[in-house]
């Protein structure tokens, strides 16, 4: 626990130590984990999110996007049908567009509630490592893995193993974009690690791409090397996504 408040504190207060252009870009995230109703599928779900994007392009006063994840490689203890994530440029556009859906939209709300059946909702601040590009495409693939930090580990030395990490994905032609998640509240007990690893790809084909040029071009040794003293990471599920929109800046 003090890994974590000391990577999470470093990541949001303080990056004196830090050349300006490094200092890591943190926003909001925030996830709801659900099954169907009896009868609905994501066709329905997709609908309705048809109606809160046109609802959050009138009532939200700052920026919210939204999107649906539907689990594609996953394990027998992930039971959860159907995840949504919203994701704020910052914490406080994240707390007023909630309080702008609590208090607005709560017949939109009931239309949701008869689709989906939630469990679990858990806020998380991430921090972009690797960038996909200028926007995120429409749909595609989101991988996780669960990280710990290794004792003494501190956020500069994860920021300077990315800069090595990220030079080699821009030679061997790695695309797509990578980002960590840092848990805030929300978490279910059985999460131990200090922060989720989230890689996305524009498909599944961009991602066995990724694959083959990682294997290729020594990326898992090269893993390794950097930061093998510094991070243990377990294998996770892959999702496939799709935008359902949202408030633009």
């Amino acid at each position: 626990m003090k890994k974590l408040l000391s990577a999470i504190g470093l990541s949001l207060l303080s990056f004196g130590a830090i050349a300006d252009d490094h200092a890591p870009s943190i926003f909001g995230i925030e996830t709801y984990a659900c099954n169907y109703n009896e009868g609905k599928t994501l066709e329905d779900l997709l609908s309705v999110s048809k109606k809160w994007d046109r609802f959050a392009t009138k009532n939200f006063s700052m920026p919210y996007q939204g999107y649906v994840l539907t689990p594609y490689y996953r394990s027998p203890e992930n039971q959860h049908e159907v995840y949504w994530v919203g994701m704020s440029p910052n914490f406080e556009a994240q707390g007023t567009t909630q309080d702008e859906m609590r208090t607005k939209g709560a017949k939109l709300n009931e239309e949701f509630l008869e689709v989906l059946d939630c469990d679990m909702q858990s806020q998380w601040a991430a921090m972009m490592v690797m960038s996909g590009g200028d926007s995120v495409p429409e749909e595609g693939t989101v991988s996780f893995q669960s990280c710990s930090m290794k004792e003494g580990t501190s956020m500069e030395q994860m920021m300077m193993a990315d800069a090595k990490m990220n030079a080699l994905a821009e030679k061997i032609g790695i695309t797509g974009g990578m980002l960590r998640w840092f848990p805030l509240g929300g978490q279910s007990s059985s999460f131990t690690g200090d922060y989720v690893q989230v890689t996305s790809n524009s498909s599944l084909a961009e991602r066995g791409k990724n694959y083959d040029r990682a294997i290729k071009g020594g990326m898992r040794q090269a893993n390794a090397s950097i930061y093998g003293e510094l991070v243990e990471c377990q294998g996770g599920s892959t999702s496939l996504y799709v935008s359902v929109g949202g408030k633009e800046e």
